[in-house]
């Protein structure tokens, strides 16, 4: 399965591929660029995902596509990882964990598929996601 990875250079910029596992490692399909600002990003994802997914046909489901930034992705040279690392009264945050999960969005998400699809005019409770 491939998928697009982002990943710091030496110079600092982000270098945007199409990689996939294979037999335990990371195989490179395509360097699609390097990137220097969000912009620049923004463009060589979309390349890249265009790249990935070809000429397939894809279901317009309105969600949108999340904006990319340069200061997201982590910084190998400086050994730390992206975003906050103190809490507000200065302190050390330690790792996060999560106390619960749902799967509500998901299956929000499925019904409205569901409807949108027109599948809600087959009456039948065992293929509608009610």
């Amino acid at each position: 399965m491939a998928f697009v990875r982002k990943v710091r250079t030496a110079s600092g910029a982000v270098a945007v591929q199409v990689v996939r596992k294979h037999r335990g490692g990371h195989e490179i399909l395509a360097h699609v660029g390097s990137a220097h600002t969000d912009v620049e990003l923004g463009i060589l994802l979309e390349r890249a995902r265009r790249f990935l997914h070809g000429d397939q046909g894809m279901l317009d489901l309105d969600v949108p596509t999340p904006v990319e930034q340069i200061a997201d992705v982590a910084d190998w040279r400086a050994g730390q990882l992206p975003g906050p690392t103190t809490s507000k009264g200065g302190e050390l945050v330690g790792a996060g964990r999560t106390v619960r999960t749902s799967a509500r969005l998901l299956y929000d998400v499925l019904a409205f598929v569901y409807d949108r699809l027109g599948l809600d005019i087959i009456d039948d409770a065992v293929f509608h996601p009610s």
